[in-house]
């Protein structure tokens, strides 16, 4: 991803920051959602927007339903996907404020980027904040980002960027959209998954996440869905349970985790997923190799994996993680493209 790119559409500089204290309900979200389906489908800039929330609690109980829902072991603590569950609900009051350009309902989740600095503990608070990031040119619409960080007394311990896909919208602005991981041939499966046809209702208890789509026959096809579709955060957290490593207290306080993820096609519930990654004497051969190397698939550890169907032919997710020297704590700007 290059960041010297000279044909990115500048992010507005933030020029209000509304402080939120008590969430809405996931009723009034939607609802707000489907007011926003009114709004015409042109390209414009974004808001110079942002929605702060502090001193939210890293729940233990909230934490441990969410890590035995998406597999995630003790050892590991705290997911590194966690942070962007917290923040979802703002990236809801952001992209249904009425000065947003662009409707909500029908947005596909096309990435995320996350980059944690620190080691998260339960019982621990954040403050989290929720602005617009760049916008990419898409050949189906406009594709955005929406960017969140996660500070701890003050310091970046985590940031994450949301790329969404508003389709149909005229004139989209911004640089071409390039996905960055092809498909890759040398990977092997590792394992394979059912997906009940429930999973979608227990992630959306779990997340708050009660996007339609997601929860019964009848309201997937009024989407065009045949059936639901699990939610694409939980397939890609269920993906890292298995793939990463257990972090011992102190790992990412020395290095950065920086994960990515490219959504490809849906998964239907119920079926059956098959994961694949990289075997692990070529995985370490591959790190040992690359051993400092700053441009490396990995400094100090990493690897690329695949979410597949049944039959290992068709993409749900790819993505990649790795663990590199740790990185000035800051939050992602414009001059930071990610998603090019």
């Amino acid at each position: 991803m290059a960041n010297d790119r000279t044909d990115i559409v500048p992010v507005t500089q933030v020029t209000r920051v509304t402080q939120i204290t008590d969430l809405p309900s996931p009723l009034h979200l939607y609802g707000r959602a489907l007011l926003s389906s009114r709004k015409p489908a042109r390209a414009q800039p974004m808001p110079p927007l942002a929605f702060e929330r502090r001193n939210v609690a890293l729940d233990a109980g909230h934490i441990a339903r969410y890590a035995g829902l998406c597999g995630f072991p003790d050892a590991n603590g705290v997911p590194p996907t966690w942070p962007h569950l917290l923040a979802f609900p703002l990236h809801m009051l952001l992209m249904t404020e009425r000065e947003f350009p662009f409707a909500m309902l029908g947005m596909v989740h096309l990435a995320n980027r996350i980059r944690q600095y620190a080691t998260l503990a339960a019982g621990e608070r954040l403050t989290l904040e929720v602005r617009a990031g760049p916008l990419y040119a898409h050949d189906k619409g406009q594709a955005f980002t929406v960017v969140t960080t996660a500070r701890r007394d003050g310091i970046v311990v985590w940031t994450g960027e949301s790329l969404y896909l508003r389709t149909g919208v005229r004139g989209a602005l911004g640089a071409p959209y390039r996905a960055e991981l092809g498909a890759n041939d040398t990977l092997t499966q590792a394992a394979t998954w059912h997906v009940p046809g429930d999973l979608g209702r227990q992630y959306a208890r779990v997340s708050g996440d009660y996007n339609p789509i997601h929860l019964w026959p009848l309201t997937a096809k009024l989407f065009g869905f045949p059936r639901p579709i699990i939610h694409g955060m939980w397939s890609f957290a269920r993906t890292l349970a298995a793939v990463l490593p257990a972090i011992s207290p102190n790992a990412s306080d020395a290095t950065e985790l920086d994960l990515l993820v490219e959504f490809k096609t849906p998964v239907l519930l119920p079926g059956e997923i098959t994961l694949w990654r990289d075997e692990r004497d070529k995985r370490d051969k591959r790190n040992e190799a690359n051993d400092g190397n700053e441009h490396s698939e990995s400094d100090a550890g990493g690897e690329r994996f695949e979410l597949r169907d049944a039959a290992g032919s068709v993409p749900h997710l790819r993505g990649r993680w790795r663990c590199v020297a740790a990185a000035p704590r800051t939050a992602p700007t414009s001059s930071t493209p990610d998603f090019i």
